[in-house]
């Protein structure tokens, strides 16, 4: 019997309800989840996965969808970037997570005991607070051949036409979802903590063109296959901050970037020069800070290179 049912995600050990959609089609098919907000404050994501949600018909639909709207409500309701407020820890490296852990590992493995009940997950990310990106997709080559297959199959149908192939990021979802095959993406569009419509557009059609490409459902009149070719990428390196101060980038997102070109300076509170970033290889600009105010270890920038 198909059918809608909304629900809350409680995490024991915590006050932290994490509030869903589960969405029962007609037909049997596979099961895909979608998260928003992993991180609070990349606001597009969480907007999609509510307009996902709402627009989404179970009669027309096959297998069944989950959608999550906000992973983590307690770094948006503190609009805390990065971050689990509760514990000081990036929940999008903190997966599988662990029952018995900090708030954040558990949110974290509350998370994803229900990814494990899927054959696909999407998550939505939106560019945070005090982050400036280029739209990328990005999603594991691990898995084995049917679940990596799948997963750039996702990427591919997406509509975004930068792809990054990485398995390089530890705790984060989409690769830990790999090793225990399952096949996920990350999706990014938007960026600096904004909700604008263009972003969570992209993602709407996104997602729809990924239940399209899995056969969960007939392909939408309002939403076009997309229109450009993807540029697949297979290394994503990231420079973070070697000291505390006042961080200045010299490129934007998108800049192609020679090996070894300055790419941030920070300087100190009298603008003395502190430390030069230099693009690790060459490739394009995937993201990069956007707060004058910079700690040591923070990200600052990233490159994408083949």
């Amino acid at each position: 019997m198909s059918g809608k049912l909304r629900g809350y995600l409680e995490v024991p050990g915590t006050a932290v309800r994490i509030p869903y959609t589960r969405l029962e089609g007609k037909a049997p098919g596979m099961r895909l989840l979608v998260t928003g907000g992993v991180h609070g404050g990349e606001y597009p994501g969480i907007e999609a996965a509510i307009r996902l949600a709402g627009r989404l018909d179970p009669d027309r639909l096959r297998g069944l969808v989950t959608v999550i709207h906000l992973a983590n409500p307690p770094a948006f309701y503190s609009k805390t970037q990065y971050v689990v407020p509760l514990d000081g820890k990036n929940l999008n490296r903190a997966f599988p997570g662990n029952p018995g852990g900090s708030p954040t590992e558990r949110m974290a493995h509350a998370v994803f005991e229900v990814a494990r009940t899927h054959d696909a997950w999407i998550d939505l990310h939106g560019g945070d607070i005090h982050e400036a990106l280029l739209p990328f997709v990005i999603y594991s080559a691990e898995g084995g051949p049917v679940v990596a297959r799948r997963a750039k199959v996702m990427a591919e149908a997406y509509g975004i036409p930068t792809l990054v192939e990485s398995d390089a990021i530890e705790g984060a979802g989409y690769a830990v979802a790999a090793r225990h095959r399952l096949a996920a993406i990350l999706a990014e569009a938007g960026q600096v903590g904004q909700l604008d419509e263009t972003s969570v557009v992209r993602h709407v059609d996104g997602v729809f063109r990924v239940l399209v490409a899995l056969g969960m459902l007939a392909a939408p009149d309002a939403v076009t296959p997309p229109a450009e070719a993807v540029d697949v990428y297979t290394r994503n390196l990231w420079v973070r901050a070697p000291v505390d101060g006042f961080q200045y980038p010299a490129v934007r997102v998108g800049d192609t970037v020679r090996e070894g070109q300055i790419c941030c300076r920070i300087r100190n509170e009298w603008g003395e020069l502190q430390a030069e970033c230099a693009a690790p290889a060459q490739g394009r600009v995937l993201f990069h800070a956007t707060s004058l105010a910079i700690n040591a270890g923070d990200p600052l920038f990233a490159v994408i290179a083949r």
